[in-house]
This record gives C-alpha cells, sequence and structure tokens, in this order.
C-alpha cells in the first residue's frame, strides 16, 4: 500500500470516528454507546470474538483473581458450542453481551436476523435476553441501526483499540497499554480469541490501577439493565 492509499484509509477512518462520536452525543446511552462519561473514575474491558475453549477460561480466571468485572461480545454459533463458558461470565458477575451469530453478516437484512439468532441462543443458554449487541468489525450502515434498535437492542462500540490481534507478543500490547494510559469511560476493544491478550491482562489491569480507575462493566455507566433481567 502506497503512502496516498495510507492517507486516504486514515482519512477515511477519522471521518467514520468523527461520524460515529456525533452521532453517541445526540443519542441516549440507552441506545448507542461509544465511551462512558469522563467524570466516572472506572473504564471497562470488552471482549470478543469468543467464548474461546482454551483463553476465554484464561481470562475469566485472571479478572476474577484481580476482582476485575468485563463484558463478552459472544459469537452466537460459539455460544452455543460452549455454553458453560457463557454460564460461566454470567455467573461470575460479568456482562454478557452479542456479537451476531457468524460474524459476517454481510446485508442489513442478515445483521437483524443474526442479531436476533445470536439473542434467541444466549436466552436459550440464560434464561433471559440481552441487550448489548456489538457490530462485527464496528461496522454499520444506517438502515442496520433501525434494525438493530426494532429488536430492542443498544448497540456498543468502543474508543481504545490496541488492536491486539495484530500485535506482535504480549509484551507488546502491554506497551502499548503503558504508552497509552486510560482514562475514566475508556471502553477498551480486546479479544477472548487471543491467547497473548490473556497473557497480558494481568498487566492491563494493573496499568489501569496504577491511573486510580477501577474495571466496571458497562452497567455502572447506565441506568438500564439487559432485558429479562431483574
Amino acid at each position: 500500500m502506497n503512502s496516498t492509499d495510507n492517507y486516504s484509509r486514515t482519512w477515511r477512518s477519522h471521518i467514520r470516528q468523527l461520524a460515529k462520536s456525533a452521532l453517541a452525543a445526540a443519542l441516549p446511552r440507552s441506545m448507542f454507546i461509544t465511551h462512558g462519561p469522563r467524570s466516572a473514575r472506572s473504564a471497562c474491558l470488552t471482549f470478543d470474538d469468543g467464548p474461546d475453549p482454551e483463553v476465554t477460561p484464561r481470562i475469566l480466571d485472571t479478572l476474577g483473581q484481580e476482582g476485575a468485572t468485563a463484558v463478552f461480545f459472544v459469537v452466537g454459533a460459539k455460544a452455543e458450542r460452549f455454553p458453560d463458558i457463557v454460564r460461566r461470565i454470567e455467573a461470575e458477575g460479568h456482562m454478557v453481551g452479542h456479537h451476531s451469530y457468524t460474524h459476517s453478516p454481510r446485508s442489513t437484512w442478515a445483521v437483524v436476523q443474526e442479531a436476533r439468532r445470536s439473542n434467541e441462543v444466549l436466552q436459550s443458554i440464560l434464561g433471559h435476553s440481552v441487550r448489548f449487541y456489538r457490530p462485527p468489525r464496528g461496522r454499520l450502515r444506517p438502515l442496520d441501526f433501525i434494525g438493530v434498535w426494532s429488536l430492542r437492542q443498544s448497540i456498543v462500540l468502543w474508543n481504545v483499540d490496541p488492536k491486539d490481534f495484530e500485535q506482535p507478543s504480549s509484551d507488546h500490547l502491554v506497551e502499548w497499554f503503558r504508552a497509552r494510559p486510560l482514562r475514566g469511560g475508556d471502553l477498551v476493544l480486546l479479544h477472548d480469541d487471543e491467547l497473548d491478550t490473556a497473557l497480558a491482562l494481568p498487566s492491563i489491569i494493573a496499568e489501569a490501577r496504577g491511573s486510580a480507575l477501577q474495571l466496571e462493566a458497562l452497567d455502572r455507566w447506565t441506568r438500564w439493565l439487559p432485558t429479562g433481567k431483574p
């Protein structure tokens, strides 16, 4: 990729970020969230693309040892394969959201159908539906928003992305966070099918606490709870 292509890609990404920020500022947090309140003394770690039979339990072990909570956006097809891990996530105090059924819907119709199907899978596993939806790769067209909202789903993106899947090692991932300390209200994108993320997690938590931040789930930033929960 030449320098012109890089510039164009960076500019398009910047425009998308500005559009998402403007949308997040205009809409209530019950519909669309990209970060929490800056006055919060907490950040939120989120994990996408699981559950993974090897990595997710390691991440849960670390979160339990550190007394931290997080949000897991699970892929519906994987949740069907590993329902016990999904139940463990919630039983240990974390929040469960969904991340489509296949992670590859290509049309608005497919986005809506996969959002419905993945939520039905989670309802069968957990005994209640969930409210949080994260679109694969964070991409949503205008009609996708309307379709997802028609299912009473709240769309959750992020404002901190270390691209853990591209980091060459867990040490590089830790250094990324050291160079960019978390702030109150940060919503962090990580993946619980990446071993390096699990290896780096204790240090990531330590860095956050070094900035006097707690690691909490999204319900502390909102005044509503997932559908079906008391």
